[in-house]
């Protein structure tokens, strides 16, 4: 978080770590005309995301940002101009020196409770060390409650927003209200945009089985705003179960993406939790929005989606 305290622009800025903290990061540090070095230890640049989001949004950002994947920093030592990291190629073990002026570690949060020892006030922990909950947010310790980065689940402030309403339903209200998680969305801030909301593809296949499993697929090129954005690989991806149409996980990289994807977020809360709304509802035409309702028109099986990845749809396959 101390990167929030600096008062002057780095010349040069090496981030150790490849999640979304340190992509928005390298996109806003870059854009204000320092330069940057990503280095991450995952072979894929956001491991958090879909692989061919993830693979369009290192296309784009290297224009400006240097991006090592599947690299592990080995030695930080000072040098005449700034700092000097020693970075391995996990895969070749092939070293690469890189000298910068600062250095932002962004390689995830990880609990304080090992210094606040609430197990004195008999509240549990996992094994990581973040604070156990109930589906009601309450503790181990009856009347005890948490919410927030606390808990360890999902680290978003709409996430802790929501955890404080039901906590205020439950501890202040004495009601009985769980927290819902099955469809917490996210988005990555960086150009192009990232949003996404549930399962992946892969997760969605190996919980429903991959012949009950459908892709929706649409790039913003192909509507009439799009067109006239002139975009060319910014794409919707949606995952549904083929044998009710469920909507499982949604995926967007594009202008506005976090906006976007609200329209499905929205349709994830509903009894049935599946398109039929979207599909009988008007597009305002020409709108970005046309994009995901007709993601939601274009389904192929999974073995489809991917020979049309690699045969025909134009977009980097890492």
């Amino acid at each position: 978080d101390t990167i929030l305290e600096i008062n002057q622009l780095p010349r040069s800025i090496a981030i150790i770590g490849g999640g979304y903290i340190a992509a928005e990061y390298s996109h806003f540090l870059s854009a204000m005309g320092a330069k940057v070095t990503i280095i991450g230890r995952n072979p894929q640049f956001i491991p958090e995301e879909e692989p061919e989001i993830s693979a369009l949004a290192k296309r784009e950002l290297q224009k400006h940002v240097t991006i090592l994947t599947n690299h592990e920093v080995r030695k930080v030592e000072a040098a005449n101009k700034g700092k000097k990291l020693t970075a391995v190629d996990r895969y070749n073990k092939k070293r690469t020196e890189i000298l910068t002026e600062e250095i932002l570690v962004a390689t995830g949060r990880a609990p304080n409770t090992d210094i606040l020892h609430p197990e004195k006030a008999g509240i549990k922990t996992d094994s990581n060390g973040f604070i156990t909950a109930d589906e009601y947010m309450q503790t181990s310790q009856p009347n005890i409650w948490v919410l927030g980065d606390a808990d360890g689940k999902f680290l978003f402030k709409h996430v802790a927003n929501r955890e404080a309403q039901i906590v205020y339903y439950n501890a202040a209200l004495k009601k009985k209200i769980k927290m819902d998680y099955h469809a917490v969305p996210h988005a990555v801030f960086t150009n192009p945009e990232i949003a996404s909301v549930a399962l992946k593809e892969q997760e969605a296949v190996d919980k429903f089985g991959k012949n009950n499993v459908l892709i929706g697929f649409y790039k913003y090129a192909d509507t009439a705003k799009g067109e006239a954005m002139a975009l060319k690989d910014d794409f919707v991806k949606v995952i549904v179960n083929r044998n009710n149409g469920q909507i499982l996980g949604a995926h967007i990289i594009g202008p506005e993406a976090s906006v976007l994807i609200q329209e499905v977020i929205n349709l994830m809360y509903t009894e049935n939790q599946n398109s039929a709304p979207l599909n009988r509802a008007m597009h305002i035409h020409p709108a970005l929005s046309e994009v995901v309702a007709r993601a939601f028109q274009s389904f192929m099986t999974p073995d489809q989606y991917h020979h049309f990845l690699k045969e025909h749809s134009g977009l980097p396959i890492e």
